[in-house]
């Protein structure tokens, strides 16, 4: 790991203080306002002031700035702690927490928690913890729980349980387990449990038991999971 151009101990700056990263590459902590911090293969380089972005790492972990934007490219595990927003475009496995703003495309995995707007496209497996509106597109799997609005569409198999809105689009197999309105359009399959309302048009609509959509939840969430996207 070499280290390039970065002022990391300058402290009569203020605004270098208030947008101090600090970055866990290759197993070593280090702090970071500017210049470029290299890995083997791969680069981190802050952009300016508050932002950063990670390319081609095979592991990352980046926390604080101050509120920062923090952007991931083609990277093996990539993880956020405690920045404003986080995207992530061709990751392996990708982690949030505490982010207001999360954007991921093309991942294999995605766990957030504690999160404000996500939006996701073309992910494999997702789990989400905690938000306020969460927009996924052409996911395989999605669970999600406790979020305040969910808007699915073409999403092969997804979970929603305990959220308020809930607009599916085109999805295969939904489950909706105790959320506020259910609502969308051409769905293959969605079953509903505890729910406020539902108005689901041109789908297979289940209306279950508690029990039966925990027990289908733990079920593969598509019959044809393994089909190519």
């Amino acid at each position: 790991m070499e280290l390039v151009d970065a002022k990391a101990g300058v402290s009569s700056s203020t605004v270098a203080v208030h947008h101090m990263f600090v970055v866990v590459l290759d197993g070593i902590e280090t702090d970071i306002h500017e210049g470029t911090l290299h890995g083997n293969p791969g680069k981190v380089t802050v952009t300016s002031p508050g932002n950063l972005s990670a390319d081609g790492l095979q592991s990352v972990l980046v926390r604080g700035g101050g509120g920062g934007t923090v952007a991931f490219t083609l990277c093996g595990d990539a993880a956020a702690e405690g920045v404003q927003s986080a995207s992530f475009v061709q990751c392996g496995a990708t982690r949030v927490d505490g982010a207001r703003a999360v954007s991921v495309s093309r991942c294999r995995s995605v766990d957030v928690e504690q999160a404000g707007k996500v939006t996701l496209e073309r992910c494999r497996e997702v789990r989400l913890r905690g938000g306020g509106l969460l927009r996924a597109t052409r996911c395989r799997r999605t669970d999600v729980e406790s979020f305040g609005e969910v808007r699915l569409a073409r999403c092969k198999g997804a979970r929603a349980d305990w959220c308020g809105s809930v607009e599916v689009e085109m999805c295969r197999v939904v489950d909706v387990s105790r959320c506020g309105a259910v609502t969308g359009d051409r769905c293959r399959v969605v079953n509903v449990s505890a729910c406020g309302s539902v108005a689901v048009t041109h789908a297979v609509v289940k209306m279950l038991e508690e029990k039966q959509v925990q027990s289908q939840s733990q079920q593969p969430l598509s019959p044809h999971s393994s089909d190519s996207e």
